[in-house]
């Protein structure tokens, strides 16, 4: 996902989130969120452990259904429902993205598009326990042309959860990350990076870039971070695509309309603030959904996330998980 999301938790205000995260020029800086006064950091970790948990599990038994030939929304229901049943909740919609497309692809609710038997799916995920957000990708590749592809991007997960341990500045992680997609021959994507999470925000500080750059930031112990490199053969540089899927409504300032005011309703309230698919949206036709995202968006209360594709069309793949900051970096997410 691509930018940062609060909720108003429990009745209390929210903050909102506008600084970019993904898709970005360059790294802006995020505002933290407090934490809420009845929360201790016990229960905060348990949270994220808890939601890692049945995210890795889910990740894991995606082996069991993501093939050629399954349609896209047949993969994102089934992994979205999962996520539900074994306690958890959808923190944004699953994003599907094929071949070029790096991020941000969710089905529409009759989306006849399928996996073909030479694609590269990268199936990125994410789940929240009392609102505090586990995020991870994996990719699947039916090409054997990309399969090194694949492992560039998967390599530098590695390699930089090596070095989330206090104290580590975030120069290190980016180095680590380009120096070891650039050695299978690929390029990291610049306008992608990694990002804190937080209780009902998917996107905070710190942004950990996939490319080098100058030193800053420094981990500190019991950061959560979610990092997540993508390596292409192509531009390195991501541009917004269509068609635009997912969507965030920044509070709930009075609208006109009946299709508006249903839309913010499900969106804080359902939906807690986080992001969500406009298939999600039920109870109206088509046209009144149209209708009702348009006054929103007319009004400024609507934040659309675009798929991003690669500028030169190239394949690109992706790998993610959320890590504990410690001496010894404990991922939540582990499949």
């Amino acid at each position: 996902m691509e930018k940062e999301y609060a909720r108003a938790a429990h009745g209390k205000p929210m903050k909102e989130h506008h600084g970019e995260h993904k898709h970005v020029e360059k790294p802006h800086a995020h505002e933290h969120e407090e934490q809420a006064d009845n929360e201790t950091p016990d229960d905060e970790f348990a949270g994220y452990v808890k939601a890692g948990k049945i995210l890795g599990e889910v990740l894991a038994q995606t082996e069991n259904f993501v093939k050629p030939g399954v349609k896209l929304l047949d993969i994102a229901v089934l992994i979205e429902n999962m996520i539900r049943e074994k306690g958890a909740e959808v923190a944004f919609p699953a994003n599907l993205s094929l071949n070029s497309i790096a991020a941000h692809y969710t089905p529409t609710r009759d989306d006849p598009t399928v996996v073909g038997e030479k694609d590269m799916l990268k199936v990125d995920i994410g789940a929240h326990f009392d609102g505090f957000v586990a995020d991870a990708a994996r990719t699947f590749c039916f090409n054997n042309e990309y399969l090194k592809l694949s492992e560039a991007s998967k390599r530098a997960l590695e390699e930089a959860i090596k070095l989330c341990r206090p104290g580590i500045n975030i120069s290190e992680i980016s180095t680590a990350i380009e120096d070891t997609i650039t050695s299978f021959g690929y390029k990291p994507i610049q306008n992608l990076t990694g990002h804190g999470v937080g209780q009902y925000i998917v996107h905070m500080e710190p942004t950990i870039p996939n490319v080098k750059h100058m030193a800053g930031k420094k981990l500190e112990e019991n950061m959560v971070i979610a990092i997540e490199p993508f390596a292409t053969d192509g531009a390195g540089m991501v541009k917004d695509t269509s068609p635009i899927q997912i969507y965030r409504v920044y509070g709930g300032a009075a609208v006109r309309g009946q299709e508006a005011r249903k839309i913010i309703e499900l969106a804080i309230g359902e939906w807690t603030g986080l992001p969500f698919a406009e298939r999600w949206i039920t109870g109206m036709s088509a046209f009144q959904i149209r209708m009702g995202l348009k006054e929103l968006r007319d009004r400024g209360l609507l934040h659309e996330y675009a798929p991003l594709r690669d500028q030169k069309d190239g394949m690109v793949s992706q790998w993610e998980h959320t890590i504990i900051v410690r001496d010894e970096p404990e991922v939540v997410t582990k499949f």
